[in-house]
Order: C-alpha cells, then sequence, then structure tokens
C-alpha cells in the first residue's frame, strides 16, 4: 500500500471513529459562535451599517475557544485512544486563552485587509488592467496568511513558545511545507464544496439558513480543525525539535567560544615577576617584555592595572 492510500486510510479511519466526539466538540464550540455571532449580527442591523468588518468581528471573540476543538483534534490526529472531548476543550481554552485572543486579533484584521484588497482591487482592475497585478499580489497575500494560520493554532497549543517565534515558525512552515499546506487546503476545499452542495440543494432560503447554520454547529470547526491538524501536525514536531536542537548546539558552540577565549586571556596574563619593576630606579629606562622593549615606569603602571583589574 502506498504512502498516499495509507495517508487516506489513516484520515478517515481516525475521523469516523472519533466522529461522535467530533459532533459534541462542535456543540461547546457552538455557543460561544452562535452568541457572538448574534451580537455582532444585531449590531449590524440596529446600526444598519452592514459593514464587513463588524460582520467579522465575532473571530476576535470566538477564537480563544478554538483552542479546545484544536487540542481534541491534535490528540485525534496522534491517534490517542478515549481522548476526553469536554477536559481537553475547557483545558485548551484556559491555558491558551491570551494566545488565541491575540490570535483572533490578527486573524480578524488579516482576513479584513485580505477581503477589502482582493475585493477592491478586483473592481478597479475591471476599468484598468495594470491593478490585475496588485490583485494577483493581494491574492499571493492571502494564501501565505492562510498557510500561516494552519500552523498557528495547533503549534500554540502544543508547544510553549513566544507569540514572535510561533509566527515566526509558522511564517517558515508555510513556504517550507507547501506540500502538506497544499493538502490541506484540497482537504478544506472538499468540506466547503460538500457543504455547499448540500446548501445549494436546499428549496428555499428558510431551508439554506438551516442548512448553514447546521454545517456551522455540527460539522464545519472540529472537522476543519482535523483537517488543518492532521496535514501540518505530522512535520511540525520534527521541526520545531530540530530547530531546538540546532539553538542548544549554538548555545553550546557559543559557550565553548567563551570558554576559549578566557582561557587565552588566562594563558595570556602578563607575567611581571621576572622584572625589576623597583620604583626607586630609573623609571625612563627600557625592560625587554613580551617581546618588546618598554620603559620601567609604563611596566609598573602595567602591573598596577592588572592588579586593579583581578581585584
Amino acid at each position: 500500500m502506498d504512502k498516499a492510500k495509507l495517508g487516506i486510510t489513516r484520515f478517515f479511519s481516525g475521523y469516523l471513529r472519533n466522529f461522535h466526539k467530533m459532533l459534541l466538540a462542535n456543540l461547546l464550540f457552538a455557543v460561544p459562535l452562535l452568541a457572538f455571532w448574534a451580537i455582532f449580527h444585531f449590531i449590524n442591523t440596529l446600526t444598519g451599517l452592514h459593514l464587513a468588518f463588524i460582520s467579522f468581528a465575532p473571530i476576535i471573540f470566538v477564537f480563544p475557544f478554538f483552542a479546545g476543538i484544536t487540542l481534541f483534534t491534535r490528540d485525534v490526529v496522534l491517534e490517542r485512544e478515549n481522548v476526553p472531548v469536554v477536559k481537553l476543550f475547557f483545558k485548551g481554552l484556559k491555558e491558551n486563552f491570551l494566545y488565541f485572543l491575540i490570535h483572533g486579533v490578527l486573524l480578524y484584521l488579516a482576513i479584513f485587509f485580505c477581503y477589502s484588497s482582493i475585493t477592491l482591487y478586483w473592481r478597479m482592475a475591471q476599468t484598468n488592467g495594470i491593478f490585475y497585478f496588485a490583485f494577483g499580489v493581494a491574492v499571493l497575500i492571502s494564501i501565505a496568511v492562510l498557510f500561516i494560520f494552519y500552523n498557528v493554532p495547533v503549534m500554540t497549543v502544543t508547544f510553549d513558545l513566544s507569540l514572535k517565534n510561533i509566527y515566526k515558525n509558522c511564517a517558515l512552515m508555510a513556504f517550507g511545507e507547501l506540500k502538506n499546506n497544499f493538502f490541506a487546503t484540497i482537504g478544506l476545499f472538499l468540506l466547503f464544496i460538500v457543504g455547499a452542495t448540500v446548501f445549494l440543494a436546499a428549496p428555499t432560503a428558510p431551508m439554506k439558513l438551516i442548512v448553514i447554520a447546521a454545517f456551522s454547529v455540527i460539522l464545519i470547526p472540529s472537522t476543519a480543525s482535523y483537517i488543518m491538524n492532521f496535514y501540518v501536525y505530522k512535520d511540525m514536531e520534527t521541526v520545531i525539535s530540530n530547530g531546538e536542537v540546532k539553538s542548544d548546539e549554538l548555545k553550546r558552540k557559543m559557550e565553548d567560544k567563551r570558554n576559549e577565549i578566557k582561557k587565552q586571556e588566562e594563558e595570556e596574563k602578563l607575567d611581571f615577576s621576572a622584572l625589576d619593576l623597583d620604583e626607586r630606579k630609573d623609571g625612563e629606562e627600557y625592560l625587554y617584555f613580551n617581546g618588546k622593549m618598554i620603559k620601567r615606569k609604563v611596566l609598573i603602571e602595567m602591573k598596577k592595572n592588572g592588579e586593579n583589574a583581578d581585584e
């Protein structure tokens, strides 16, 4: 059996075996999701603004709860037995709340920027073809952001890293692990196709709303998280571990270098014991020391400075 078939078999095996737990994780996530969506939908409707930046705002407040989904699906990907859904969900939420809140803010800004840029340059390109270039750049930036955020959640819940190192490593993996990110994108696209097919098959507008709500509450969050973690996590542990090994090696080499320099300094300490440094004698007299002819008064001063430095 080739690796592709083995991977697909493992993917569906893990997903179907834990499907009932996926549903429970989605229901836990659905409570804050629907609550914050309702709040900001009400704000948009009440003000009559219907602005995109208000519609995207729930991402900020919901993302900390995604930490629970991520921790759970990561353990499913690792094929651990008897994965406790509720325990892992609230553990992920509690231990990663602040970081995921910051991730939510950054993701919100990124989505709003990418959405605004793509729609703006597409409209402008309809009247001036030169803006197709700007549109293409905006699309590429959006893809890079997408790939980075495939890695951000699972890296945050798994490794004890600073925000700077999380985003640095995720940016490196976004480009260094293109194959895994590509497969994750295909998986998410197929999930979208399934949802869109059922949505379009719904005969009436109310039914379409029910389909959207059902997929959002029952299927999408944990399935999307499982897809991302399945493809990006398998090499993440190796990348981070190798990075830590390289860091340790660098620290060791730097420490060895410091010790070598210190040893050389100790070996090169000036030995004045063989010299006649009587301060009562002529200070202008030259004495041979360390390969040079140096005045006695200069050598006396050098010795005093060396003794003061040691103290």
